[in-house]
């Protein structure tokens, strides 16, 4: 989905009074990119999107002299302590494809495993095998430990 002047491609959602999430019209989830300066260090550039050939190209070549502050993944949720729309940081976005040749992402985040494009329920045994290529990953998170 592209902008368009006079044309607003997010909505603002309510599922009950007092809860209130920002939604990209139709798409549950997108990708945000956050492109720095590697001058300056200072964010010149963010791309939301759902279309994953934007995303590729972007992790491929982000620009002269610019490099990828943040990847994060946009989902909607229904966490017990948070309803509506969830942020997460992306730690591996994979490209793979079915055994009809239809091309999907998985998306892993610190919070599960998103999946952009490709038949909207798919099971494992529809994935061709040895086609998946990781187009991006990231160090995981330290873990940390509570309690005694």
């Amino acid at each position: 989905m592209a902008a368009q002047a006079g044309h607003i491609d997010f909505e603002f959602k309510s599922e009950s009074a007092g809860l209130w999430c920002l939604n990209k019209k139709g798409s549950e989830r997108w990708m945000s990119i956050t492109l720095a300066s590697k001058e300056t260090d200072g964010v010149v550039n963010t791309i939301a999107t759902n279309d994953p050939e934007i995303i590729k190209r972007t992790l491929e070549e982000p620009g002269e002299g610019l490099y990828i502050r943040s990847f994060q993944a946009v989902v909607s949720c229904d966490f017990p302590d948070n309803k509506g729309i969830a942020v997460a940081d992306v730690l591996k976005l994979i490209e793979e494809r079915t055994k009809r040749g239809e091309l999907f992402h998985l998306v892993h985040t610190r919070f599960g495993c998103y999946q952009f494009g490709g038949p909207s329920k798919l099971m494992a045994s529809q994935v061709q095998m040895g086609s998946d290529m990781v187009l991006y990953a990231a160090e995981s998170p330290s873990r940390r430990y509570y309690g005694g």
